[in-house]
């Protein structure tokens, strides 16, 4: 009796083995991988903007994954955009934009995730150069703004202006035009421009200083032909535009000739001899180095 259970015994134990062998030699199935996030950045972009999909995938069988990737451009797909980076130029303001991506195990793809859409925001102006005109300036010169300046998006560009003399702010001028009347000789003249489309304010630009620049006395008188018998006199007559006071220089002259340096009296008593024609050339200065010169011809006749 004791023999029969124990054969029994060993039977069924033989018949569990089995099966759970035969469990064994059943091939397991590949789970897919899963995309648990996928999200674009940065979150505001412009166009200017270089665009990178930032992607966590897992694999429940530890599988390596590899992600897929296209990019939308308002719900539809950009052709040949397949890396997880959408450089710049693929898009305009205003645009939504997402990515889709597919994990792979090597095996089997996984389901798509597409990323929330982020939107291309205004890109600010850009000033690429401002200066002051004329680039050599005088007191009684009116100063212009000159503004070179470019918009990524295409929008027109408004530009606002701060003028400074001295290294203070005039902050009644916001013209482009600073009059004149408002500076002198040797002052310093600086402009700021600052740049802005419809929607957003660009970054400021300086110029470099514009010096004020010293201007030469001008000669206003005509050459004279006067002779009170031997004697030739001419009065020169001269201004100066920033009220320097004036030099008076014979450049030129014939011998004996004589100007007074600081009235421009000139003085010439005749020889014989000196009839013809004779040059003479007046030099008016300021003593700053600005200068002017009249030049003339003089006939005296045979005495």
């Amino acid at each position: 009796m004791k023999s029969r259970i124990l054969i029994a015994l060993l039977a069924s134990l033989m018949i569990i083995v089995s099966c759970d062998s035969s469990q064994d030699l059943k091939p397991k199935t590949n789970a897919p991988p899963v995309v648990t996030s996928a999200n674009i950045l940065p979150e505001t972009p412009n166009i200017q903007t270089e665009l990178h999909a930032m992607v966590q995938s897992q694999d429940p069988d530890h599988d390596p994954v590899t992600n897929h990737y296209e990019w939308v451009k308002n719900g539809e797909e950009i052709p040949g955009e397949n890396t997880n980076i959408l450089g710049k130029g693929k898009l305009q303001k205003g645009d939504l934009v997402q990515v889709r991506v597919t994990p792979s195990d090597g095996k089997v793809n996984g389901t798509p995730f597409l990323s929330a859409p982020v939107k291309v925001l205004n890109s600010l102006p850009v000033i690429q150069e401002v200066r002051i005109e004329p680039r050599v300036a005088y007191a009684n010169d009116n100063l212009k703004a000159f503004v070179q300046g470019f918009d990524p998006d295409g929008d027109s560009i408004h530009y606002t202006y701060q003028w400074e003399k001295n290294g203070v702010i005039l902050s009644e001028e916001r013209d482009g035009t600073l009059l004149t009347g408002r500076f002198k000789k040797g002052d310093s003249i600086a402009l700021t421009a600052t740049p802005r489309d419809s929607e957003s304010l660009g970054n400021p630009k300086k110029s470099n200083p514009t010096i004020i620049t010293n201007r030469p006395p001008f000669i206003v008188s005509s050459p004279s032909n006067k002779m009170d018998g031997n004697i030739y006199t001419y009065q020169v007559q001269a201004n100066d535009p920033d009220d320097d006071p004036i030099l008076f220089t014979l450049k030129s002259a014939p011998k004996g000739m004589e100007i007074n340096k600081e009235t421009g009296l000139i003085q010439w008593k005749i020889h014989q001899g000196d009839q013809g024609t004779q040059v003479v050339e007046i030099e008016a200065s300021d003593g700053e180095g600005a200068k002017s010169i009249q030049k003339y011809r003089l006939s005296v006749a045979a005495r």
